[in-house]
């Protein structure tokens, strides 16, 4: 009868010693395998470059986006570092992002009290809309921006 229940144990525990093993071994396939759309998307990419380096053309580079958070921490901690291009670049860029993630336009007066009309999403777009300007004509150039959003700027100051 010890015989038997020997047996028994031992079949039982070299069973889950197979089955162990086997999950081990998917879960290690899991870890070490790519999804299948992201292995097409890569292949879909080296292609285009083989093909752009073959026939001599040029391919635009994309570089990562910023996150919300990076973007705001860059632009509100204290002594940033940046010049006037840089930030307003980057507070152009944050606001594009909070639009984009359905978040309230930044330069928008809010309040508790206040709700925004149609005339402060005007104005609010054209501030944008003259700052983006700057920034184009300055091609880089903190000194032209600068002098160019002061010409635009108007002293409503008596």
């Amino acid at each position: 009868m010890e015989d038997k229940e020997l047996q028994n144990v031992s079949s039982e525990t070299t069973g889950n010693i197979d089955n162990n093993q086997y999950i081990d071994a998917l879960n290690q396939l899991k870890q070490n395998s790519v999804d299948r759309s992201k292995y097409e998307e890569l292949k879909a990419e080296n292609k285009r470059l083989l093909d752009s380096i073959v026939n001599g053309q040029e391919i635009e580079v994309v570089q990562p986006k910023e996150s919300i958070q990076d973007l705001r921490n860059d632009l509100f901690k204290p002594n940033s570092g940046l010049n006037n291009i840089e930030y307003m670049s980057k507070a152009l860029e944050l606001r594009d992002r909070l639009i984009e993630s359905g978040e309230p336009d930044p330069f928008i007066p809010m309040g508790m009290q206040y709700m925004p009309t149609e005339d402060d999403i005007a104005k609010a777009q054209k501030v944008a809309a003259v700052l983006q300007d700057c920034l184009d004509s300055a091609h880089g150039d903190n000194g032209v921006f600068t002098a160019e959003l002061q010409r635009r700027i108007i002293d409503t100051k008596f």
